[in-house]
């Protein structure tokens, strides 16, 4: 699996993650070490994921079920 396929598996899947882990947009942002804005760009859809995090989502939130199904 490449850097490109896990980004587009993580990404669109962002959203359902957080409110999976009953986090707010605040909060994930906080854990992620991006802005609220950014976030929220991410969720939207208007700004693409970056490696590390994308990385930083697996690894932190490697028990969610979402993750582990794809």
């Amino acid at each position: 699996m490449n850097k490109q396929t896990v980004i587009d598996l993580v990404l669109p899947r962002l959203k359902l993650i957080r409110t999976e882990m009953d986090y707010t947009q605040d909060q994930m942002a906080d854990i992620l070490g991006i802005s609220k804005k950014t976030l929220v760009q991410l969720e939207k859809g208007r700004q693409e994921l970056s490696w590390t995090v994308a990385v930083a989502i697996c690894a932190l939130f490697r028990e969610s079920a979402l993750l582990r199904s794809v």
